[in-house]
Order: structure tokens, then C-alpha cells, then sequence
């Protein structure tokens, strides 16, 4: 008999190391960075209207999207990332 396979339990989202300025974000990425889960942020991206890619199984957001769709969540995703990186400096 076979045995049942184990549930990956999810792990509370992770702060981002560093977010570089580029073009396209993966929205697991900016899930980290805003500290929500990706499904959270999925939701709330679908809300606002923002256009999102699929390229294979990831999902990727343009960075235009975030600042004319959703600034509040941009502004405060930079704000957190120069916070981390002050931290880090000293």
C-alpha cells in the first residue's frame, strides 16, 4: 500500500534580499518584497487591472504596470528595499 504523499506546509513569506530596478519583476519576487504571500498579491493585482506575463510557469509584472496601476504598493515596496539596504550597510 502506498503511502499518502506529504502536504508542503507554506512558509510565511521572506523580506527580499535586494530588488534591483528592472523592467519586469516576477510577482513571487514582489510577494517577498511586500511581505505577502504571492496568492495575495496575485489577487490584488488582478483587482487594480494590472497587466501580467506568463513565461512558463512564472509570472512576471512590467514595472509601468506597478507605477501607473498600483504607485501605493510600488512606493512602498522602494521604501523597504532602501530600508533593508541602510540596515545592511552599517
Amino acid at each position: 500500500m502506498k503511502a499518502a504523499p506529504e502536504r508542503r506546509r507554506s512558509s510565511p513569506p521572506q523580506p527580499a534580499d535586494d530588488l534591483p530596478l528592472q523592467a519586469l519583476y516576477r510577482v513571487s519576487e514582489l510577494a517577498r518584497a511586500a511581505s505577502v504571500s504571492h496568492r495575495r498579491l496575485k489577487r490584488l493585482l488582478r483587482i487594480e487591472g494590472v497587466r501580467t506575463f506568463h513565461v512558463c510557469r512564472a509570472l512576471f509584472v512590467p514595472l509601468t504596470e506597478l507605477e501607473e496601476k498600483v504607485p501605493a504598493l510600488w512606493e512602498s515596496i522602494k521604501a523597504a528595499e532602501t530600508l533593508r539596504r541602510a540596515l545592511d550597510v552599517r
